[in-house]
């Protein structure tokens, strides 16, 4: 059969592209099959790690030490086909691609009402963790840490804040566009199919349909699916025919990402978190590429707000009441004390809001890989695939060994 392949590769996103890079450079056939129609319909990953002291309970030491620029670079460059520019320094040496994937070294800073105790216990648990993995973070006070976050400049009520000079981000859209049309041109059009639907499981094949006609494939090495909520109903409907036991997440959290304009100029080489009457809200200046030299903030640069809502079990995604969450009272409360009580914006522009839906795991235990049947061929569920995109970077390079050693990780 001519789709017949080493590896099957099942899932939305980046996870699956990563996979597929790092399959093809060892010799591997692969097979891409994409549910949606658009291969980023989902949208399910993040440029940071909103890094909220009040989202996921207690603090992450791990997932904390895991967004430095260094560790970032690190784990993302091995599997992109091209330059992932990081200015670590003041100056610039070699070559260097301003329209590759960057990732930006900025400053995160977190500030809450100095009458605010419960946040401000969280700061602190942050501060000593910060402090003890030499990351020099700094207690700020009233104006002091008001007019560093990003888009304030007049506020001067109570607040206290804590500064980590050295966090980052990454360009998520780039960096999926060029996997995407790096995996596109080595496997071709014909293996990296789209809107693959009533995909089964057969014994030593797998059988789907795309553009209304049935397809099968041989799969040599076994098959690995991506697990974001796009996959829920399948992977879980699987479950019941095979009996496997799967490693279940503590539900699915709905994120709304704001971008707002019509406000001061914005810093944009600080990552502000802000604890507002409706919850934790991270922001930043939106932006592309190299972060501008100095830090003289510029109006030309949008305001993201990412804001978490109601986190639900997985088998509430469909309902109606979960869709009733998105952009809700407490979703505006939180822009409001945002934007008029803290930033002192007159008026604001809500140019887009993104919904999102991300699998949260627990904190006691890194969820592992495993097997969704036994037969022939092996089906391996991936979880941490959406969310911070160098979490989904990792997670697929190690799915990727599976294939050479035939065991969960």
């Amino acid at each position: 059969m001519p789709l017949d392949s080493d590896v099957v590769l099942l899932g939305t996103g980046a996870a699956p592209l990563v996979a597929a890079s790092q399959l093809l450079s060892a010799g591997k056939s692969v097979l891409l099959l994409n549910p949606d129609f658009d291969f980023f319909l989902e949208d399910s990953e993040l440029p940071l790690d909103p890094l909220l002291p009040g989202v996921g309970g207690r603090f992450d030491r791990d997932r904390f030490f895991s967004n430095t620029p260094e560790r970032v670079v690190e784990v993302l460059r091995p599997h992109f086909p091209g330059a992932v520019e990081f200015k670590a320094g003041g100056g610039k040496s070699g070559f260097h691609d301003t329209q590759a994937p960057h990732v930006r070294a900025r400053g995160r800073l977190w500030v809450a009402p100095a009458g605010k105790p419960e946040a401000w216990d969280a700061f602190e648990n942050l501060y000593l963790e910060a402090s003890e993995g030499d990351f020099k973070p700094q207690i700020l006070e009233g104006a002091q840490a008001s007019h560093r976050f990003p888009g304030c400049q007049s506020n001067e009520g109570a607040y206290r804040g804590l500064y980590i000079p050295k966090m980052c981000d990454v360009d998520v859209s780039r960096y999926r566009n060029g996997l995407l049309e790096f995996v596109r041109e080595r496997l071709g059009p014909e293996r990296v199919v789209c809107d693959a639907v009533q995909i089964e499981i057969m014994p030593g094949v797998v059988r789907f349909y795309s553009g209304g006609q049935a397809r099968t494939a041989r799969a040599k090495n076994g098959i690995l699916v991506f697990w974001t909520p796009k996959l829920t109903a399948w992977i879980l409907a699987q479950t019941r025919k095979t009996e496997a036991t799967p490693v279940i997440p503590t539900g699915i959290r709905f994120w709304e990402e704001w971008t707002l304009s019509s406000g001061p100029p914005i810093d944009p080489s600080i990552i502000g978190v802000f604890a507002s009457v409706g919850g934790d809200l991270a922001v930043w200046g939106q932006l592309e590429g190299e972060l501008p030299t100095g830090t003289s903030p510029t109006r030309a640069v949008p305001l993201v707000a990412l804001r978490p809502g109601p986190i639900v079990g997985i088998d509430s995604i469909y309902a109606p009441s979960a869709g009733m969450s998105w952009a809700s009272e407490d979703s505006f409360r939180s822009l409001f004390d945002l934007c008029g009580s803290f930033l002192k914006w007159d008026r604001v522009t809500v140019s887009a809001m993104k919904a999102r839906a991300i699998f949260e795991w627990p904190l006691e235990k890194r969820a592992r890989i495993w097997n969704l049947t036994n037969a022939d061929p092996s089906v391996y569920v991936v979880p941490y695939c959406d969310g911070p995109l160098s979490q989904i970077v990792q997670s697929a390079r190690e799915s990727c060994a599976l294939i050479e050693v035939g065991e969960p990780t």
